[in-house]
This record gives C-alpha cells, structure tokens and sequence, in this order.
C-alpha cells in the first residue's frame, strides 16, 4: 500500500497552491497592489504639458490711427500659430500629501502580499488534511477487505460445520447476515476513496492520468512536541499568523489613508510655469506676423471649502473603518485563542487514542486468535467468533483512525500557530 516515491502530505501541500485559483486570484490582486504603488509614487513627478494649434480667424479691418500728418495702422492677423508649454509643481503635496498617499499604497500592497501567502499556506493546509482523509478511506477499504475475507472463511467452516449439523442453522444465517453487511461496507467505502482521490487531485491539480500512491507510512510513529502554557501558545501565534498580519497591516494602511485626508483639508501652495512661442504673441502689441517667445511663472495658494467638507466626511468614514478593522483583529485573536486551545487538546486526545487503541488491537487479535481456535476444537460457537471478529474490525480501524488523527491534530497545531509558514513560487 505504501510505495517509496509515492505522494506524501507535504508533496501535496507543495503542489496545492499552484493548482489553487484562490492562490491566483490573490497574486492578481498584488498585481494591482503593486500598480497602485507605483501610480502613487507617480504622483511626485511634475505635472508638465504642451500643446499646438493653429486658429484661422475671421478678417478684421486693421485700425488706422492718425499722428501728426501721418498714421499708425495696427494689424489684426488672421493666422494664429501657438506652440505651448506648461509645467505645475504642487509645492506643498511633496511635505503634507504625497508621503501619506504613498506610505498607505504601500501598505496595501504588503497586506495584498501577505494574503496572497496566507492563501498559500490555506491551500497547503487543505491539501494535507485532504490527503489524510484520502489515506484513510483506502487503508479503510483494504481493513473492510479483510475483514470480508476473514467473514467469508469463517462461512465456509460454518457451512460445513452446518451441512453435518455441528452448528445450528441461526448461526449460519447470521454469519452470512455479517458478510452482506461486511460486502455493502465495502462498497460504501470504495465510494469514499473515489471520492477522496477526486477532491486530493483538485486540490494538488493531478491530471486524470496521474496515479496517486501513498507515500507516507502512516502506521510509522511520530512524536508529537511538547506542550507549552496556552498564553505562550497563543503569543506565538499571534506574531506569526498571516491573517493577524494582513489586519495589522490594512490597519496601518487605513491610518495612513486618514492622515491624507487630513492633509487635504489644507491649502495647497502650488508652483507654475507657462512657455510660449507664438505667432503672433498675444503678449506683443502690435501684433506681428512672426514668432515670439515669452514666459510667465508664479506660485499659487488655493484652498476650497467643498474639497474641506468632503474630506472631513471621508476621514470620520475612514476612522470607522479603521475601528471596524480593530474590532476585526480583536474577534480574530479571540478565535485564535479557542483554535490553538482546541488543536492542542486535539493533539493530547490523539495521543491518549493512539495508546488506548493499540492496547485493544493486541487484545482483540488475541481475542479472535482464542476463538477460532476453539471453534476448531468445537468448545466456541460461530456466534462467539463472529463476535471476536467484529471486535477485531472495530479495534483496527480505531487504531488506524488514532494514527491518522494524531497527524491531523499536529497539523492542525502548526496552522494555528503559524508554524506552517512555506512560501511557495
């Protein structure tokens, strides 16, 4: 059952988060993190225009004005040639503004990096459990399979036994009665590992082709680490945990949102600067049919009452938010708390399963080893060993079950600790 090269537990966490669309969907929204940083960062750069045109105006009489015996006249030129530019430098948003804009895009972009590990780490985590689950409904069917076979020799010396009428044909029944219940347990079970393997091949993205083995011995001990007190448990977890981390970080990110928004109800002090060459220049009288460069350059202090008001609204909703944010963590490391304490006592139960479970595998064994031995010798009945060998069915799927249990609790321990930490690329 258990091949060397075959799929482990930490194979198929390995596999699961490049087959995971959770895991994509959270590496596109980096994606538009990152964007979001570098369109913030762009916010620095000079606001710098120029444009061209050429304006066909109506004709308009050039004005005569007469001056000692003579006269000036004063063209109006109907072709216009304008080449432009301007630059705007928002003086006041370099010191107030844009370091707040900036350090809250970054941020989000941490947070969208850390989610997008957290959901890496998840879909390890599904993918290991998975695989236990898979593990067990097989070793699951091979334990049905032996008991059918064991239920079906037992028949056959009980018909033998009954077709001399050394047994009683009640027994007989009742032992043929086991083994369509036995058969259908097995066809039930068989379902189950279909469907296991289905779920394990989604979670690791196997294609239809892909034999799974299992590669992991489960009946192999593990140790399991020694307990610490739940408030060191705890303070571990909550400094390692991704999810804890991703609230910590929109926290911070909702902080630096307000502080903008603060920086907005501001006046804004504005530096600019505006480049023409004309023909002809608007600036030049009398106009003249040729090109002309000029300039102009000053600063600018605006401040407008809308663009206060609305801000004002935006940071009390953004300090909501950032409440709502707080309450968020506060319910998440309560749950943290009665996660870590569930998984620890899931590992201690496990431990005291796996032990009570072998003690009664040894006996039930021993137990249907004295019955059929007797029943050779005709001092026990098909009823009794039927009996010993339900015992034995129900003891060695109870110490298959602790083994498996025992590692799904110690995994289930990491995760709530944060201890499964693995990015994978």
């Amino acid at each position: 059952m258990f091949v060397k090269g075959g799929l482990t537990s930490e194979e198929a966490a390995a596999r699961a988060p490049k087959a995971s669309p959770t895991v994509v969907r959270k590496a596109q929204e980096l994606a538009a993190a990152a964007a979001q940083l570098e369109s913030a960062k762009l916010l620095q750069v000079p606001r710098v225009a120029g444009n061209a045109s050429y304006t066909r105006l109506s004709f308009i009489a050039p004005v005569i004005i007469p001056f000692g015996g003579m006269s000036f006249q004063i063209p109006f030129l109907q072709n216009q040639y304008v080449l432009q530019g301007q630059i705007g430098l928002p003086v006041s948003d370099y010191f107030v503004r844009f370091p707040k804009v900036i350090e809250g895009a970054r941020l989000y972009e941490e947070s969208a990096r850390v989610n997008e590990l957290n959901s890496q780490v998840g879909a390890s985590q599904d993918a290991r459990l998975a695989y236990y689950e898979w593990v067990r409904a097989r070793l699951s069917v091979v334990i049905a399979r032996r008991q059918l076979a064991q239920v079906q020799t037992t028949l056959a010396q009980v018909r033998a036994l009954a077709d001399v009428q050394r047994v009683s044909r009640a027994d007989l029944l009742r032992i043929e009665s086991q083994e369509a219940g036995t058969q259908q347990a097995l066809d039930v079970l068989t379902n189950v590992v279909v469907l296991r393997e289905e779920q394990l091949r989604l979670l690791i993205g196997a294609t239809e082709t892909e034999k799974l083995e299992m590669g992991e011995d489960v009946r192999l001990d593990v140790t399991a680490p020694q307990m610490a007190q739940l408030d060191d448990l705890v303070n571990h977890a909550t400094s390692r945990r991704l999810d804890l981390k991703s609230l910590d970080l929109g926290i911070r990110a909702k902080e630096a949102q307000q502080a903008q928004e603060l920086a907005n109800q501001l006046p804004r002090l504005s530096a600019f600067a505006n480049f023409d060459y004309d023909r002809p220049n608007q600036r030049e009288f009398p106009q003249k049919d040729e090109f002309k460069f000029t300039w102009l350059a000053g600063v600018q202090l605006t401040w407008v009452l809308n663009d206060y008001l609305q801000s004002r609204t935006a940071e009390h909703r953004i300090a909501a938010e950032t409440n709502e944010l707080r309450a968020d963590r506060d319910n998440l490391v309560r749950a943290t708390r009665l996660e870590v304490l569930g998984a620890q006592q899931a590992v201690q139960v496990a431990i005291l399963a796996l032990q009570t479970s072998q003690k009664a595998l040894i006996s039930a064994e021993e137990g249907y080893r004295v019955r059929r031995e007797l029943l050779n010798a005709e001092r026990a009945t098909a009823v009794e060993l039927v009996d010993a060998q339900t015992v034995l069915t129900q003891a060695r799927v109870a110490a298959l079950n602790a083994r498996i249990d025992l590692r799904v609790a110690l995994t289930q321990l990491a995760h709530a600790l944060g201890d499964d930490i693995r990015p994978t690329k």
